[in-house]
């Protein structure tokens, strides 16, 4: 890529993508980190974004070292595996979107309710498209190894089961149009 810069030029572009990747990567671990955090986990207060952010990035560390062998076969597998959970993720946001139109703050902050139709519905929607529908280097799924010209609909078939199984669950369960914790 630098072959055809002057060595001064194609050195500070080198540094430039360097210094790049790492500050990207930086605020990556950073906002997962903090994420992480909010799941409630008690750590000492004064440390507790320090301690997570050097345990995320030491495993994020490890994890890149990992995928060095045959980086861009590594790299594609792990976009679709982003991709797949993606879908089923985008699914449950757009469908508690359909069921809430403008609800109360008030739901955002009621520690004694839980919502179990997204994470059940997601995981079913991941589980279910990508057994049946991955279609990559180190897993092919059912439909593809016997219709190989279907190819890798995994992102699209999550989405749509994970719509139905959350639609569903709220159906059953007669969740749906909540805008009040009184509702």
């Amino acid at each position: 890529m630098t072959g055809l810069l002057a060595t001064p030029l194609a050195d500070l572009t080198l540094l430039a993508i360097a210094l790049g990747a790492v500050s990207a990567n930086v605020l990556n671990i950073y906002s997962g980190a903090l994420s992480f955090t909010a799941i409630g986990i008690k750590l000492p207060l004064s440390l507790r974004r320090a301690i997570v952010a050097l345990g995320f990035g030491a495993i994020g560390f490890f994890l890149a070292w990992s995928g060095l062998h045959n980086a861009g076969s590594k790299y594609e597998n792990f976009l679709l595996i982003i991709a797949y959970w993606i879908a089923p993720w985008l699914a449950v946001y757009f469908c508690d979107m359909l069921l809430r139109r403008n609800p109360d703050e008030a739901l955002l902050f009621d520690t004694k309710r839980t919502n179990w139709a997204g994470p059940v519905a997601m995981l079913a929607g991941m589980g279910i498209s990508i057994w049946l529908f991955s279609n990559q280097t180190e897993y092919v799924g059912v439909v593809p190894s016997h219709v190989p010209a279907v190819g890798d609909l995994t992102f699209e078939v999550g989405f749509v089961i994970t719509a139905a199984v959350y639609l569903a669950w709220h159906a059953i369960a007669r969740t749906g149009r909540e805008t009040t914790l009184a509702g």
